[in-house]
């Protein structure tokens, strides 16, 4: 990377750990808005009866 050199030293030294840490990041994230979603479907269904 060019004019970078911070980021360079961290994706050398972490680098084998960003993409399972990534992969987790957006799994969380991905599990947040499912469970939002569910969450607002519910509420959605209680008002109804």
């Amino acid at each position: 990377m060019i004019g970078l050199p911070g980021i360079e030293t961290l994706v050398r030294t972490f680098g084998p750990f960003l993409i399972p840490a990534t992969l987790f990041v957006l799994g969380a994230i991905g599990y947040l808005f499912l469970w939002l979603l569910t969450r607002n479907r519910r509420e959605t269904y209680a008002a109804d009866e």
